[in-house]
């Protein structure tokens, strides 16, 4: 080769060498998370020492559930950033599957040993029950001898006391194997969940100018992650304030541990499409023969959806997570599998979830909902109920039964013009496991104007409602309520601001200290014929008997019947002072009973239609 010719190439070589970015890894941890009603935002810091030149900076143990559309990437210093991405670590997989394969081929060593140590044992345990069968020792017409005897009889004994000194040293063994064999099942376990979590890595492609230690901050959405409201309302008794406590419940399954970090929760929901709406032409076509539009069979604002999550050989999946997409309505699957969810609205699609299985849409029909859940591609050998001891890393309560609360967490809400954040004041620990844990985020103490109400020709019970003037204070989202009255909880109801007005009213529930009768009084009730009609009379009494020590102002209602024909006739003959609203029949009285008290109504009306049909006017 000519000398031009090799300096030449040679000058190439280093050329491309030096073009070549640097691989430097740059440790990071998980600093601060903002998990919103559908997704969180994770926020890793580090330090890293840049080079002069071109170098790549990696971020390893990155949720491979990222979305990688979101990544961003920040370094400070005098140095400009030229690509951002995120990619599989296929050498920590690699790693960890031949580390996996290594652990297996112990487990099968070791079974091997165990299988021969137990055919030992068959083998011993013949000899012995043949040294038992022979304990007559008999020798025919012979008489044996005393020393043959005894010789005998030592052999006998030296061989069975042999004989169990094995049989005790290869269970020590086994046992001794079994151990062993469990301590390598749990880092099977581990590897596996290595395996299954964290793999993706981040990488910056980055020019710097000068060598410099920078702080560097990466920020990315992941998906399985999410938090949805709830709440407890306390009613001490119907004189003092309403209690509400405002709880959210918080689920991750990212892959990633978020361990001691600063957590804050968004009302906002990064899934949602941001881009406002835009009518298109609207054309008109007729209608082919034979299909017709059937109206939509779904779910009218406050009505419940259950149904039941279960995986694809019928087994229930216990602590899946059912969510109204794009909204904060949300619950979870108990022990069995079943759910019921409030509030769920026309045309609404629901997102289920579980732990180590695939994330499912799909619409809310009508009727009992069968769901099942596949399990996915990266799904934990080792999961078997969904659960975590939390103890020590959350503070709050988890989901099941009721526990005492720790100490109410400090928390600052930030307004934003279409988002709430609550930012926990409280370094926050949460594990990759999907169970739902509960934070305590603020309590308030509300003036409420209490008030009863009955309808008893649907039930005879009387039901305590709390009407708040000034709710848009409390910044409530949709969501469950539990409800807790005179210190005994009552059951759930529902919260959805969206239908409220100026006014918000809560149902608290029955109180059975307020009993409420419709008896029919038959001395003021008739049946007569007149030609070819008939003409019922009735007249019920409402009573309310308020066995409470306070006194109560409750709302009674009841209703005439409507004529919905010409030859059915009814004539409304006696409210005893209540007030009619004629479009619907419907008659109030607005009472104020007092403690120890019976208060009574009375409604009566006629109706008149022809003898031959049928009317039911109870």
């Amino acid at each position: 080769m000519k000398p031009g010719l090799l300096l030449l190439s040679v000058f190439l070589v280093l050329q491309f060498a030096q073009a070549q970015s640097k691989r430097i890894i740059a440790p990071s941890k998980i600093e601060a998370v903002t998990v919103f009603l559908q997704g969180a935002e994770v926020k890793r810091t580090g330090m890293v020492q840049l080079p002069l030149g071109k170098s790549e900076l990696v971020l390893s143990g990155i949720s491979t559930d990222i979305e990688t559309s979101s990544v961003q990437v920040k370094l400070e210093g005098d140095l400009t950033v030229l690509s951002v991405g995120v990619r599989k670590n296929f050498l920590q997989e690699e790693k960890i599957r031949e580390e996996l394969k290594q652990l297996e081929e112990q487990l099968e060593g070791m079974e091997d040993k165990q299988a021969r140590q137990r055919k030992q044992q068959d083998v011993l345990k013949q000899e012995e029950a043949m040294l038992v069968r022979n304990q007559e020792l008999k020798a025919g017409n012979t008489v044996l001898k005393p020393a043959d005897l005894k010789a005998a009889l030592d052999f006998q004994r030296e061989r069975l006391e042999d004989l169990y000194k094995q049989q005790l040293d290869i269970d020590k063994l086994l046992l001794k194997l079994e151990k062993e064999k469990q301590v390598i099942r749990n880092q099977v376990n581990e590897m596996n969940s290595q395996r299954n979590q964290a793999v993706n890595e981040l990488y910056a492609v980055v020019e710097c100018r000068k060598a410099a230690n920078v702080p560097v901050t990466a920020t990315y959405l992941v998906n399985k992650a999410g938090w949805h409201p709830s709440y407890s309302i306390v009613v001490k008794d119907i004189s003092s304030p309403l209690e509400v406590q405002f709880n959210a419940n918080v689920y991750q399954s990212s892959g990633e541990i978020w361990k001691d970090v600063k957590l804050s929760l968004s009302s906002g929901n990064p899934s949602l499409n941001n881009q406002k709406p835009e009518l298109q032409p609207w054309y008109l076509h007729y209608i082919m023969p034979g299909i017709s539009a059937a109206p939509y069979r779904g779910f009218s604002n406050g009505n419940t959806l259950q149904g039941r999550v279960q995986d694809v050989e019928g087994r229930p999946v216990s602590g899946a997570t059912v969510l109204v997409k794009g909204t904060s309505t949300a619950t979870s699957t108990n022990e069995n599998g079943f759910f019921a969810l409030n509030g769920v609205a026309r045309g609404a699609v629901l997102v289920v979830s579980g732990v180590g299985y695939q994330q499912q849409e799909l619409p809310a029909a009508a009727g009992f909902l069968s769901i099942s859940l596949a399990l996915s591609a990266q799904s934990l050998d080792e999961v078997v109920v969904r659960g975590y001891a939390l103890q020590g890393q959350v503070s709050g309560i988890q989901t099941g039964k009721r526990e005492m609360r720790a100490k109410p967490l400090e928390v600052t809400t930030t307004y934003q013009p279409t988002t709430t954040k609550y930012e926990i004041r409280e370094i926050y620990t949460l594990v990759n496991d999907g169970k739902i844990n509960t934070i305590d985020v603020k309590k308030s103490v509300v003036p409420a104007d209490y008030e009863y109400y009955a309808a008893p020709k649907l039930e005879t019970a009387a039901y305590l409602t709390a009407r708040l003037v000034n709710w848009q204070e409390l910044e409530l989202m949709a969501g469950e309520a539990s409800l807790f009255f005179e210190g005994t909880f009552l059951g759930k109801s529902f919260i959805d601001p969206a239908t409220a007005e100026d006014t918000l009213y809560l149902s608290l529930g029955r109180d059975a200290n307020v009993i409420v009768k419709r008896t029919l009084v038959k001395d003021f009730s008739s049946k007569r014929f007149l030609g070819g009609n008939k003409a019922e009379t009735k007249q019920f009494e409402l009573s309310i008997r308020n066995n409470k020590k306070q006194p109560i102002r409750l709302l009674l209602e009841d209703q005439y019947p409507l004529s919905t024909m010409k030859e059915i006739e009814v004539e409304r003959e006696g409210q005893d002072g209540g007030r009619l609203t004629s479009e619907t029949g419907v008659v109030s009285w607005n009472l104020n009973v007092p403690p120890a008290t019976e208060e009574k109504k009375s409604i009566r009306f006629t109706v008149k239609y022809p003898k031959e049909k049928r009317l039911q006017l109870d």
